[in-house]
């Protein structure tokens, strides 16, 4: 390999909208249909030894933990604070840095053919005191799949997350619906035809991708958000 491992972010609306969840069932469906597939995580904050999300990510593939993920190669930094990455990062007396996540990247670049990138938060969370998320993956160059829910403030927080990625003009593979707690049935598809209307008013020409709360998100369809990379 070459290090040029197709490469895509996992980013959500919000904290705990779903984004370890997609980016696990994202990889299981790449492993399923025998791609090297691996999954990074930036950045992991509230835990300590392993990262809950990669643990997540291997269970939904059905592998268990690589060699990387023994090394922390797949997570470079892991903080005990359950807050933003730079809180986390300074109660550890620690200092997130761009440089890091990059060898971590390049590494595992150069082993699989496909790396699922995860984020921490939202788009804007700071890394640093010089660097937000958004700005580390647009810098990059990633394309983005957009998680999203139908919650109260989704609407908001979709729509002011799409401004962001359409001002930094970078590409957006597709939303993700997740419905997992969903609210009422007005509730639900009132949301999800404002993602829709939000996406064809900032021009972005990019599949919904619907993540039903049952078992069968397993069996979900990928492929459309996939297939620019393919």
């Amino acid at each position: 390999m070459d290090g040029h491992a197709k490469t895509l972010a996992i980013v959500g609306i919000d904290t705990d909208v779903g984004k370890s969840v997609v980016t696990g069932l994202i990889a299981r469906h790449l492993h399923l249909r025998k791609k090297k597939v691996t999954t990074l995580k930036l950045v992991q904050t509230g835990c300590t030894n392993q990262s809950d999300d990669i643990l997540l990510h291997r269970k939904l593939m059905g592998i268990p933990l690589t060699k990387h993920d023994e090394q922390g190669i797949t997570c470079p930094y892991l903080f005990p604070l359950p807050a933003s990455p730079k809180l986390a990062a300074k109660q550890a007396k620690k200092t997130i840095e761009a440089e890091v996540l990059d060898q971590a990247t390049q590494v595992l670049q150069n082993e699989y053919e496909w790396l699922l990138v995860e984020g921490a938060g939202g788009l804007l969370v700071p890394l640093s005191g010089e660097l937000l998320l958004l700005d580390y993956l647009k810098e990059k160059k990633y394309p983005l799949v957009l998680v999203t829910s139908s919650k109260l403030g989704s609407i908001n927080h979709t729509r002011l997350s799409l401004e962001a990625i359409k001002s930094r003009q970078i590409q957006l593979l597709g939303l993700v619906y997740n419905l997992h707690n969903p609210g009422t049935p007005a509730i639900v598809q009132d949301s999800l035809n404002e993602c829709r209307r939000a996406l064809k008013e900032y021009g972005m020409d990019s599949p919904v991708i619907i993540m039903p709360d049952t078992g069968e998100t397993q069996s979900i369809n990928w492929a459309p958000l996939l297939a620019t990379l393919v």
